[in-house]
């Protein structure tokens, strides 16, 4: 569920899977499975993680949006461009975060007709 979120910010960072990799001392395709809840995000990865992406280890862990910091905002337009971005990334992210809710609570519910149906 982190991974997306992790890539988001990556993206948003405007950083490479391979760039990422290389600041964690990890192969890209090692980085590439964590972005794809395809491996657990153990906590000291996370903290690693979110060092790179200069957030906070619970911006990642939150189902808040993440406040990612650019530059320092000026009011010029090009800071609205970049809050723009992150707004329009972010839905993203919670578009896919609530399908895959919908499809843990189907799953689960599966799994719930299974145990009482036994009884």
């Amino acid at each position: 569920m982190y991974g997306e979120k992790i890539r988001m910010i990556r993206e948003l960072r405007g950083f490479s899977q391979e760039n990422v990799a290389a600041k964690l001392g990890i192969a890209q395709n090692t980085y590439s499975r964590i972005e794809t809840n395809q491996t657990k995000l153990e906590t000291r990865m996370l903290v690693k993680i979110a060092e790179v992406l200069e957030v906070q280890p619970m911006d990642i862990l939150s189902s808040q949006p993440a406040i990612i910091n650019f530059q320092s905002n000026k009011g010029t337009q090009q800071s609205f461009g970049y809050v723009e971005n992150v707004i329009a990334g972010q839905k993203e992210l919670f578009e896919k975060m609530l399908e895959n809710k919908d499809q843990e609570i189907g799953r689960l519910n599966k799994i719930i007709e299974k145990l009482l149906a036994k009884k």
